[in-house]
């Protein structure tokens, strides 16, 4: 598989998984998280919030600097590490809270947050060369 279409394949699933259900025991997708009134004023707050929007921001400019002849605004190495640092944030940053097993959190995982999971450490492992 060449790289345009590799790249093309998971900016796509880094897009749909934004809108499928993160979690298990709900139907909520990070989409709705983003649209959901803010849970406090602190800044952690809204990191937490509008971190979510860097996955299918990252998907949005892999598939356009693909679809342009792999001409990727500030280099498609950024884009491809960008959705996975955020997936380990938000994925973390519970549990340093103390207050998440990560066993729990595994369980719980829906099908949008497998999608961006393993989308995004495919896309931050494996470049291919052509």
């Amino acid at each position: 598989m060449n790289r345009k279409l590799f790249t093309i394949i998971l900016a796509v699933v880094l897009i749909a998984s934004f809108f499928l259900p993160v979690w298990s025991i709900s139907s909520t997708s990070a989409f709705d998280a983003v649209q959901a009134p803010s849970y406090g004023t602190g800044v952690e707050n809204m990191l937490m919030k509008y971190l979510w929007i860097l996955i299918p921001l990252s998907g949005v400019m892999l598939l356009i600097g693909a679809l342009n002849n792999g001409n990727y605004f500030l280099g498609r190495g950024l884009w491809a590490i960008l959705p996975l640092l955020a997936v380990l944030y938000l994925l973390i940053r519970p549990m340093l809270d103390g207050n998440v097993d990560i066993m729990d959190m595994i369980k719980g995982f829906g099908v949008g947050m497998w999608m961006m999971l393993v989308g995004s450490l495919v896309l931050a492992i494996y470049h291919p060369k052509s």
